[in-house]
């Protein structure tokens, strides 16, 4: 058992090292009663801006005087006994295995997933249908610099997954122990750096979109290390069932025998939501967040949430992020906010643009920029099959890339004053977009019921920062891939596919996740399922 402490509040120039006096004064106890103490979480509360705090939770143990502590605590911090059990993973099972399994996707849930069924000795085969992740990063560059667009090597497809160029944040609501070995494991993996606030209890914490590669290709050694094996430029491209039972898959490179399939394909695997459709795997639609992005001057960002000292903050701080929401028929709110960032291309299929944002560890671009997000609700989606939501994706993300300049995949904009006037721009300012801007009225490439939520929303976000958040703005988009609009079924208890036994829907392209962290405890949380039905191939 030990102490839970909560809302522990410091001036966010006091140094880490000081902590263990304050978490003292603060349980009554000297420094040296402190056996173990560590930071479960630090957050940066914006609410007085005359003096910027960060929020402490800790977990103390005191060798047995936890109760007594605990009975005589006051003050303004929550003091409580608190039990969490050890992050563990089974034995291997009895149900014999007759193939290694296969884990489709090496985004965050698919190499996550592979990592530990090879630390249990599964040997574990990944088939990733882009490239490695520094060919990737050659593409992708070639790609910004106005290259042709690679459809198997973009900033969706490849190791790591959509992940890889996200801007590398690692928030998860959730907490526990499969969450804190996730972020070990990537901090292990080159995730952490010297000077940087931990990983571990950091309450946004970000690596980077220039920081990922490394952690993706050290996990991925790590699998090789382990005995697993990773096949790239290996695209699945059907199903082999036989009686109803999954006995392999059919590869751009051959078939591969397995009866033990994970499916972490990720959110922009179209090709293979219509295959399974095709197959009778059941799915069901979702709803799922569609939008724009907008961009600021970062040093505007900076004053709003610093407020008058935000030179003294930045200095200590860095670029400042930010979160907001607008109500109405349908919310508006931020998503993947990018301090010190790019507006990015993700594209996944020729003939189709949407936009994403990025930044990279420094965050030290002059621009920020956030996605704007509404969740469109099924009954919005055009059609009823499982595939609607899908189409109404490629249906905008086709007209952006005709007003783009088709294969300039230059990014529709417009200035956000002009979106809530309804009227169009002549130009717009300079922008992070690194293909070039078409000025146009955006509504063009937004489903009506997420253009009506921009332009309802947009004002009163405008008026949380006093007129500051609609100067000089630019929106573009649409940006429309922040999550699935398709869920692939699953037993909650086994997390196999109800229609397909041996296949596990695994993170955001099954609908499961939210992010790279929730997608990777996915990916462990599946791993830990597989290992305890199932014997290790011998």
């Amino acid at each position: 058992m030990s102490i839970r402490v909560s809302n522990l509040r410091l001036p966010v120039e006091e140094p880490e090292v000081a902590l263990p006096t304050h978490l003292a004064r603060a349980l009554g106890v000297s420094a040296s009663e402190l056996a173990r103490w560590r930071i479960v979480r630090k957050a940066l509360d914006l609410r007085d801006k005359r003096q910027l705090r960060f929020v402490y939770n800790f977990e103390v143990d005191l060798n047995g005087n936890e109760g007594a502590v605990v009975a005589r605590a006051h003050g303004t911090e929550q003091i409580e006994l608190h039990h969490e059990p050890p992050f563990s993973m089974p034995e291997p099972g009895s149900v014999p295995l007759p193939h290694r399994p296969v884990v489709v996707g090496s985004g965050p849930g698919g190499l996550v997933c592979a990592y530990f069924l090879a630390q249990l000795g599964y040997r574990p085969i990944v088939l990733e249908r882009g490239t490695k992740v520094n060919d990737r990063i050659r593409d992708v560059k070639s790609f910004d610099e106005g290259g042709p667009f690679h459809p198997e090597s973009n900033y969706l497809f490849g190791e790591g997954g959509a992940g890889t160029f996200s801007d590398g944040k690692l928030t998860c609501r959730g907490t526990g122990p499969d969450v804190l070995r996730v972020l070990e494991l990537f901090a292990e993996c080159k995730g952490q750096q010297p000077g940087k606030p931990s990983i571990l209890y950091y309450h946004r914490p970000h690596l980077g979109s220039n920081r990922l590669p490394a952690v993706v290709k050290a996990v991925r050694r790590r699998i090789e290390d382990l005995g697993g094996e990773v096949r790239f430029l290996t695209r699945v491209e059907d199903l082999q069932l036989t009686d109803g039972r999954l006995t392999g898959v059919n590869t751009s490179g051959g078939f591969v025998p397995a009866s033990v399939v994970v499916l972490a394909i990720g959110h922009s695997a179209r090709d293979t939501y219509r295959m399974l459709a095709e197959r009778g795997v059941p799915m069901a639609q979702k709803p799922f967040q569609f939008g724009v992005r907008i961009e600021h001057r970062q040093d505007v960002v900076n004053a709003v949430q610093f407020g008058p000292r935000h030179a003294h903050y930045e200095e200590l701080l860095g670029n400042a992020d930010y979160s907001l929401v607008a109500s109405g028929a349908h919310d508006l709110f931020t998503f993947c906010m990018c301090a010190g960032g790019h507006i990015i291309p993700s594209v996944s299929q020729d003939g189709f643009f949407c936009t994403n944002g990025m930044s990279l560890s420094k965050r030290d671009s002059p621009f920020a920029n956030s996605g704007l997000v509404v969740t469109v609700p099924t009954d919005a989606f055009e059609g009823t099959d499982v595939l609607a939501g899908v189409r109404l994706q490629e249906k905008y993300e086709a007209k952006a890339f005709e007003i783009g300049g088709r294969s300039e995949y230059r990014s529709p904009a417009q200035r956000a004053r002009d979106y809530v006037r309804g009227t169009a721009s002549a130009g717009v300012p300079e922008c992070s977009y690194p293909r070039g801007v078409t000025a146009c009225d955006l509504r063009a490439v937004l489903p009506p019921v997420v253009a009506e939520a921009v332009a309802h929303g947009l004002p009163q976000m405008d008026r949380r920062w006093h007129g500051r958040f609609l100067a000089d703005a630019v929106i573009v988009g649409p940006e429309a891939r922040g999550s699935s609009p398709v869920r692939i079924d699953r037993d909650n208890d086994t997390r196999e596919s109800p229609g397909v036994p041996g296949l596990y829907p695994v993170g955001e392209g099954a609908g499961y996740a939210g992010g790279i962290v929730s997608a990777a405890v996915d990916g462990l949380r599946t791993a830990r399922a597989i290992a305890a039905k199932y014997a290790r191939v011998g």
